[in-house]
């Protein structure tokens, strides 16, 4: 397979907890149920498409299963790696926090940063192949999943 590699990601903080909530149209507990790739109608940049089931709505509303739309992937027989993009495995149980992009289709807010794997009752955030400027050295990337919870909710 041809890789495609695009530029690593510079973001804006902050991405604590409260920037991320505040700034989200929707925050979720949610299991990935599969994702599916393929070039934009325009060409030249693959999207890829994760279908989840949302175990808990933190903020606003959600349907029972919604998307997100994430940039690279795998299509035709070429890979694309946006470094910085959150990413998503079936099976999966994560914290999401969302922009609305349109009814039932959201993008992960931050990039990467809106995202948190959830393993063991806890909410684990990585950073990888994230340059985040202004973020804070302070920021917490994990916790336990009631402490996010409460976090997101008061």
């Amino acid at each position: 397979m041809l890789a495609l590699f695009l530029l690593a990601t510079l973001l804006q903080g902050p991405a604590d907890v409260g920037t991320l909530t505040a700034a989200s149209d929707a925050v979720a507990h949610a299991t990935v149920l599969r994702s599916e790739s393929r070039w934009a109608p325009s060409g030249g940049l693959i999207f890829t498409t994760v279908t989840l089931r949302a175990l808990e709505t933190w903020k606003g509303a959600l349907p029972p299963e919604f998307q997100v739309l994430v940039q690279g992937g795998s299509a035709s027989g070429y890979d694309q790696t946006v470094q910085g993009v959150a990413r998503f495995s079936a099976g999966e149980e994560v914290v999401l926090f969302l922009h609305r992009r349109t009814q039932g289709v959201y993008s992960v807010s931050k990039m990467g940063l809106g995202k948190f794997s959830v393993t063991k009752q806890r909410a684990i955030r990585s950073r990888k192949g994230l340059d985040c400027s202004g973020c804070a050295p302070s920021e917490q990337d994990d916790f336990a999943l009631d402490e996010l919870r409460a976090k997101v909710t008061r």
